[in-house]
């Protein structure tokens, strides 16, 4: 019987650490999250370099903006973030070639946040300027690369495990000792029936 409390207590702790290592990591995603949201919304402040901006010569037109309903405003910007699901942007040949894709509808980089965030911004004029060569890309996309990733699969093979392997050790365990048990009692009385009188 000491045996069956002993082993049921190590095992129990297994699923106890594997719940509160869950907790764990979860709260510090939980923190990460919080972090990136609040960075991403503190927009950082930048000179104004619209002499640096050319507008496409198809987005540019003539007159005031109250004298012509298709004038250009080139001091309105649009912002967006390109996420990656891990450091892709480390790579400089891959960075390069997500701002040469987003400089082709008009995305100018802002500043890149981290290996997996980078911030662009364009004149909001350029939104429905007709562009006869449309991109195989979605100009306002907000994610590059692959979706997911062997890390991520690892993560969730290794967190099912956890939560399994006490599970199945647990039942071993249980049945083993029960049918070790069951062979050292002693054999049962064998009870006559009654014969019937008659």
């Amino acid at each position: 019987m000491v045996e069956i409390l002993i082993w049921s207590l190590m095992i129990g702790s297994l699923g106890l650490e594997a719940a509160l290592v869950g907790l764990l990591v979860s709260h510090e995603q939980l923190d990460a999250g919080q972090k990136c949201d609040e960075e991403e919304e503190v927009l950082t402040r930048h000179e104004s370099q619209e002499e640096n901006f050319k507008a496409p010569e198809n987005a540019r037109s003539k007159g005031t903006p109250k004298s012509e309903p298709h004038s250009v405003d080139l001091t309105v910007w649009e912002y967006k973030i390109v996420r990656a699901s891990n450091d892709l942007f480390r790579n400089p040949a891959i960075f390069h070639k997500l701002c040469g894709e987003e400089a082709e509808v008009g995305w100018i980089l802002l500043e890149k946040l981290d290996d997996r965030r980078v911030r662009f911004k364009r004149p909001i004029a350029l939104r429905d300027a007709p562009r006869p060569n449309l991109p195989t890309f979605d100009p306002y996309r907000t994610h590059y690369g692959p979706i997911s990733n062997a890390m991520s699969w690892a993560a969730a093979i290794v967190f099912l495990s956890a939560i399994v392997l006490p599970a199945v050790l647990g039942y071993a365990l249980v049945s083993t000792t029960l049918t070790r048990s069951r062979s050292n009692w002693p054999p049962a009385p064998v009870q006559s029936l009654p014969s019937p009188r008659g």
